[in-house]
């Protein structure tokens, strides 16, 4: 049930630190994740830039070794000035969070991958277009499948009774993966999550916990209380889904949640 989700772009993240979730992450699961508002006119040409020069320094950047890999989200619902992101970037590391590579290392990678642009124009492109609403490091602990571009994704964000972010951890681990790797073997979904976020972490940084839930496609999220269902009878025979799922949603109350669209995806080059 977690994910995320949609960052200024490859190459704002790496100048600052780059962004959360893909097919075939690090190991270790750490991320970054970045949330971008587009300033007002420029929705067409943010688009156009995400999707096309961000995405080829996104490529770069993983076919470089920087990132595993990257996933870039578009808010769907809410949207307009209830979206606090309006894109989200998420950054796959290969092992722990790194440092944020310099100007000029940036620089190289653009050379080697002959992409006409330098560091500093990206910056300043990236201020024209967007403003970045927050960045955080975040670490998934149970993951199933994995997001492709024209998926549907939402993210949920969690308050953990009492604080217990473990317990909440355990509880989506026990209770709710099983079921997501039926909905996933029966081709309703594409993938789902489990993650707690790493930093900042305090009382005014937000829930700890978030699950990701990745569909096909629309009319798969639209349509998924049946297959929820049956995928639940087949996980937990012994168990009720309205009995079950009553002392998680206890324990892991979700406060919020948004639908994305996966409008890139990046993996390294074959």
């Amino acid at each position: 049930m977690s994910f995320p989700k949609i960052l200024l772009g490859a190459a704002l993240a790496a100048l600052s630190t780059l962004p959360l979730m893909a097919q075939q992450p690090a190991p270790t699961g750490y991320h970054n994740i970045q949330c971008i508002k587009i300033n007002p006119g420029q929705g067409a040409a943010s688009h156009e830039w995400i999707t096309g020069t961000d995405h080829k320094v996104m490529q770069a950047l993983v076919d470089s070794g920087v990132y595993a890999q990257g996933i870039t989200l578009q808010t769907v619902m809410p949207a307009g000035t209830d979206a606090e992101c309006d894109y989200v970037f998420v950054s796959f590391y290969k092992g722990l969070p790194h440092s944020p590579i310099t100007r000029e290392e940036l620089n190289a990678i653009l050379r080697k991958a002959d992409i006409p642009i330098t560091a500093e124009a990206i910056r300043e492109k990236h201020a024209q277009l967007a403003k970045l609403v927050y960045n955080n490091i975040t670490q998934y602990h149970a993951l199933v499948g994995g997001a492709k571009k024209g998926d549907y994704l939402v993210f949920n964000s969690i308050r953990p009774e009492n604080g217990n972010v473990n317990a909440c951890v355990d509880a989506e681990k026990k209770m709710w993966q099983p079921v997501a790797e039926e909905l996933v073997k029966a081709g309703k979904t594409s993938g789902w999550a489990v993650n707690t976020q790493v930093f900042p972490w305090g009382t005014k940084d937000g829930p700890a916990v978030s699950t990701v839930d990745i569909y096909p496609s629309y009319d798969a999220f639209i349509s998924q209380g049946p297959s929820v269902v049956e995928a639940w009878k087949k996980a937990h025979p012994d168990s009720d889904i309205g009995t079950g799922i009553a002392p998680m949603s206890k324990m892991c109350p979700i406060e919020h949640n948004v639908l994305y669209e996966v409008v890139g995806s990046t993996t390294p080059a074959k």
